[in-house]
């Protein structure tokens, strides 16, 4: 078992070897190399970090896997020595090739957050010794058991204030999942590759891991998908909205950096144009007029202003094909009297009776009610939302104004013209929820 000391920098740093191709280290008769990957950023359109990987080899030269190499530890000790000298190998590669920008990814298992090892004092060892600053270090919590996760989250908290990030690793499989969001507070989580894979085999709905990418936005943190190997998986992703890719897709890890970027310049220059081929070809529906749409909306305010008759005030919107419903609500949200409903539309199942009600409804968390409100004689048309009603994505439109002295708006639902037979289903834009 190795001693504390053995577990510092000036401890480790004997097991480093520097070589003609750069770093390696040993380890109980293994050879540790480095080897990067770079990351993507969607966005920005260019390489932002590089993940650092460990490859070693037995002493004949076969490939062992980091799973069997950290797995045939003798001890969680052994275990934290194996993955510091890893991190020290991972940067002195990176600082050695001159990369001055873009973040460094090193990977580390939770449980040597269990402990009271200092964590933070050896990141802080590592970029005084290297040369790397914090704010370019990301510390990746793999996927894997931590014995405590309520003290790895302790240990990550106690980090603060900080200049490295955290990220999470494998999100979607095994212990990485949203407990572990809310715990550990990351910067950066991983989509783990079955996800990617999964969404890539067109497996589902498309909109399951847009919706998927949105909450882990709403939770405050960066979505990088990593293993991203085709066309199609990568177009998938930046249509929900991804921050970041890694993978195949740009080329294969390897020992200089530079020669592990040299396609992605090229790849870049197409990315883009493939993508607006590819929502063309796989939108979910046609654009909408919106200019048609207010001019509707606004006739049927003005005749349910000068009536206070629905079914009258819907006749000068049944003219578009895609509205579904008109209703109104009072100045709260809330819906008293029957929707009026297309004469298209076929009545909702009777599994779903419970939902259908049509009064007492109350729409004011929607965000077509609040921004009516806030504009009132304005039509806002917000969406998609998913609807249960039509189970799909539509629009709702709504305007408020004045009758007989109280606030009211009114609401009109539109359900976007399908696209042709054989594209996939779309489940682009805002938060689903609720009825409408």
């Amino acid at each position: 078992m190795p001693s504390v000391s053995e577990l510092t920098l000036s401890g480790l740093l004997p097991h480093l070897v520097r070589g003609e191709s750069g770093w390696t280290a040993t380890w109980r008769a293994l050879t540790l190399h480095s080897v990067f990957q770079p990351v993507l950023s969607v966005t920005h359109q260019r390489v932002v970090g590089y993940e650092g990987l460990l490859r070693a080899y037995d002493p004949v030269g076969l490939p062992v896997s980091p799973d069997v190499l950290f797995s045939g530890t003798r001890s969680a000790a052994d275990a934290r020595e194996l993955d510091r000298i890893a991190r020290c190998l991972h940067v002195a590669n990176f600082m050695e090739q001159g990369i001055t920008t873009g973040w460094l990814f090193l990977n580390t298992r939770p449980q040597v957050f269990e402990t009271g090892w200092p964590q933070r004092a050896f990141i802080d060892e590592l970029s005084a010794h290297f040369g790397l600053p914090q704010e370019r270090i990301v510390i990746e919590v793999l996927e894997q058991p931590a014995d405590d996760e309520s003290a790895v989250a302790s240990m990550l908290a106690a980090s603060h204030p900080r200049d490295f990030l955290i990220a999470i690793d494998d999100f979607g499989t095994g212990f990485s999942n949203f407990d572990r969001v809310w715990r550990f507070r990351p910067d950066i989580v991983k989509l783990d590759r079955s996800l990617v894979a999964r969404a890539g085999r067109g497996e589902g709905d498309d909109s399951m891991i847009s919706h998927l990418i949105a909450m882990l936005h709403q939770s405050g943190t960066l979505v990088l998908a990593e293993g991203v190997e085709t066309d199609e998986e990568l177009m998938i992703l930046m249509q929900a909205g991804v921050d970041f890719v890694q993978g195949f897709w740009l080329g294969q890890p390897k020992g200089s950096v530079h020669e592990a970027c040299e396609k992605v310049p090229e790849l870049i220059e197409s990315m883009w144009s493939k993508f607006a081929d590819y929502e063309r070809e796989h939108s979910g529906h046609q654009p909408l007029g919106f200019e048609g749409f207010a001019e509707a909306v606004l006739a049927a305010s003005d005749t349910f202003r000068e009536t206070g008759d629905l079914r009258l005030a819907a006749q000068k919107i049944w003219h578009l094909p895609e509205a579904r419903r008109v209703f109104i609500t009072d100045g709260k949200g809330e819906q008293s009297e029957p929707s009026v409903t297309a004469a298209s539309v076929p009545p909702p199942p009777l599994r779903l009776a419970p939902l259908y009600t049509n009064v007492r409804g109350n729409w004011s968390r929607r965000a077509y009610f609040k921004h009516a409100l806030a504009a009132p004689g304005r039509v806002a048309m917000m969406g998609p939302h998913y609807s249960l009603a039509d189970a799909q994505d539509c629009y709702t439109a709504a305007i408020a104004f004045d009758r007989n002295g109280a606030r009211v708006v009114l609401c009109v639902d539109f359900v976007p013209t399908p696209a042709p037979a054989g594209g996939r289903k779309s489940g682009r834009g805002g938060a689903r929820g609720g009825r409408r």
